[in-house]
C-alpha cells in the first residue's frame, strides 16, 4: 500500500533501503522546472496603458527611490485637529508635492519658528 501522496509504502514488511531507493527513483521521475520567459515589459505595460492601467514595474526610466539616514534623533508627534484643518494641510502638502514631514518644515520656515 502506498501513502495517500503515492510516495513511500505504509508496508512493514518493505525494508527501508527499498523504500528510500523507490522513493528516490519516483522524485527523480518528476520533469525539471523550466523558468518562464521573461515579460516584455515595455509592450504589457503598453497593452495596459490603452485601457487606463498603470505600471507598477521599475523600469529603467524611473530613478529608485533611496531613504535618507535620519541625521537627528526624531520624536513622535500626534495631535487631533478638526478635520476641516487637517484636510487643509494634506491639501497643501499634495499641492506642493510635499511629505507630511517637509510640509511642516516649510510652514514653520514660512513664520520664521
Amino acid at each position: 500500500m502506498s501513502s495517500k501522496f503515492g510516495l513511500m509504502s505504509d508496508d512493514p514488511e518493505t525494508p527501508q533501503a527499498d523504500a528510500q531507493a523507490a522513493l528516490t527513483q519516483r522524485l527523480s521521475a518528476f520533469p525539471s522546472g523550466t523558468r518562464p520567459a521573461p515579460l516584455a515589459l515595455r509592450e504589457v505595460d503598453a497593452a495596459a496603458a490603452a485601457h487606463g492601467f498603470v505600471s507598477r514595474e521599475q523600469t529603467i526610466n524611473r530613478p529608485r527611490r533611496r531613504r535618507i539616514a535620519i541625521t537627528e534623533p526624531t520624536r513622535h508627534l500626534a495631535i487631533r485637529l478638526p478635520e476641516s484643518q487637517y484636510n487643509r494641510f494634506v491639501s497643501y502638502a499634495d499641492q506642493l508635492k510635499l511629505t507630511y514631514h517637509d510640509a511642516l518644515r516649510q510652514l514653520l520656515d514660512q513664520v520664521g519658528a
